[in-house]
């Protein structure tokens, strides 16, 4: 019975990964489909980045996730202090190298992503809750 529980929360999680990417993805070919229009919402972008990163134990570095946005580093880098201000993620130095920093998802908005990902895996009917 224990191990049936791991195993759903662990289907469960893999399956909350499997979406954010399924969304990444989506969002990058809708980009490549239309590329005159401007598509924006590089601190959505962000937490969906930062949330696989996290599923799959890999560190992100500030440059990697600017660039993943899509959008200009500028642009990016006012969307992450904001959600650094919002106390949601936090960025911490690379102890190899001193040059780069690492963004990190806080506990709050792991949770949140997974409940929004729950939703939708629900309203798209994707596994099982």
């Amino acid at each position: 019975m224990i191990l049936a529980a791991r195993r759903r929360g662990h289907d469960q999680q893999e399956e909350r990964e499997r979406l954010a990417r399924i969304i990444v993805r989506s969002r990058q070919q809708r980009a490549a489909s239309f590329p005159a229009i401007v598509f924006g919402e590089p601190g959505w972008d962000m937490i969906l980045q930062l949330y696989i990163a996290d599923c799959a134990g890999r560190p992100v570095d500030v440059s990697s996730l600017c660039a993943a946005t899509g959008v200009a580093k500028t642009t990016a880098l006012r969307h992450l202090d904001r959600l650094e201000q919002l106390d949601l993620l936090e960025r911490r130095a690379d102890r190899v190298d001193g040059r780069r920093i690492f963004v990190l998802l806080r506990e709050d908005l792991r949770r949140q992503t997974e409940r929004w990902l729950d939703s939708m895996r629900l309203a798209l009917d994707i596994g099982t809750p």
